[in-house]
């Protein structure tokens, strides 16, 4: 094998460590333990190791670039993800990272194997929506540098980082029945999504913790979409549902408005409430009680966890990030 021939990959494989740390190792970057550095040198001169010119190019400007994988080329209709990357962008920023946004829901898994390998991406945080999809797993198994944020199905060894939802729901949505919600309904999220069946359980944990059954009726699936709970407004109200747990506040809102043409009261004929956060300004008259998710935190714990991989050293595998119940007026105070 020659010089030419030597990879920075095969270099990192042989060290031990992702070509990322061996890169920073490699061109003098910080946040490399001293011992990891020598070995990535001496087994880059051992190899005859060169880097090539786009390396070098590199290595003169900002070579910190991250990536963060939405896994939908419809991210733009998901204000989850919307307020994610925007979270993300601003704490990479804070650890000098660049952030590479991928929205490719079919395979990406090989062209960030091929920009982790080149050095251009150091590693990827992986959004909720591309959770399950079998490319995410391949990254894993290539031992990509890796963090999950958001609601995935369980994957061992590998950093999380989400916000809890079962007790938050559960304890809302209990408020909701403590407050005279006795036909309570519930506006799902698509079933795919593993943060919407989270919310769902939510749901049916406050009705059994009361010793409840839940009404089967008054569980409408639905898509996390704005339009879904506007069109959902005169099956609520022939439901006679009196109260409302929409599984994001962008359905709640459509429901709200669908509601608000019928000259049907909120809170005084139906109660409404949401998850997310992310609507509560648009419900100012009255403001929307919701489950208000902490982006800022989760991106601050993502991005972390990431740069830790990335280092060589070893970040907490789950992180659970609290949510805030905000009580707005679109709900009745408990036993009134």
């Amino acid at each position: 094998m020659t010089p030419v021939d030597v990879t920075l990959g095969q270099v990192a494989r042989q060290a031990g460590v992702s070509p990322a740390t061996a890169s920073r190792a490699l061109n003098g970057k910080n946040g490399v333990k001293p011992d990891v550095r020598e070995r990535v040198k001496i087994i880059a001169d051992a190899l005859g190791y060169r880097p090539n010119r786009a390396a070098r190019n590199l290595a003169g400007g900002r070579t910190s670039v991250i990536g963060l994988i939405i896994g939908s080329s419809h991210f733009r209709d998901d204000f989850y993800a919307t307020t994610l990357v925007e979270a993300v962008a601003f704490e990479a920023d804070r650890h000098d990272e660049g952030l590479m946004l991928l929205t490719d829901s079919k395979s990406p898994s090989t062209a960030v194997r091929n920009m982790v390998s080149d050095g251009l991406v150091e590693g990827v945080i992986v959004g909720a929506l591309a959770a399950g999809d079998e490319w995410v797993v391949e990254l894993i198994e290539a031992n990509v540098p890796t963090v999950l944020v958001g609601a995935h199905p369980p994957q061992p060894d590998v950093c999380v980082v989400d916000v809890e939802t079962l007790r938050s729901t559960a304890d809302l949505v209990g408020h909701m029945i403590d407050s005279g919600c006795e036909r309570l309904a519930i506006l799902t999220g698509p079933s795919y999504r593993q943060d919407a069946l989270t919310r769902l359980d939510g749901f049916r944990l406050a009705h059994s913790e009361r010793d409840l059954a839940v009404d089967e009726d008054l569980v409408f699936r639905s898509n996390y979409r704005r339009r879904s709970g506007y069109d959902l407004s005169d099956t609520i109200i022939e439901s006679g549902a009196n109260g409302v747990f929409a599984s994001n506040d962008d359905m709640a809102f459509g429901l709200f408005q669908g509601l608000r043409e019928r000259h049907v009261s909120v809170p005084g004929d139906i109660s409404l409430a949401g998850f997310d956060g992310t609507f509560s300004t648009d419900l100012s008259a009255p403001e929307l009680t919701t489950i208000v998710v902490p982006y800022e935190q989760l991106a601050q714990a993502a991005v972390r966890s990431l740069v830790q991989l990335i280092d060589g050293e070893t970040p907490a595998m789950v992180q659970m990030i609290e949510p805030e119940i905000r009580f707005g007026e679109t709900t009745r105070p408990p036993n009134n």
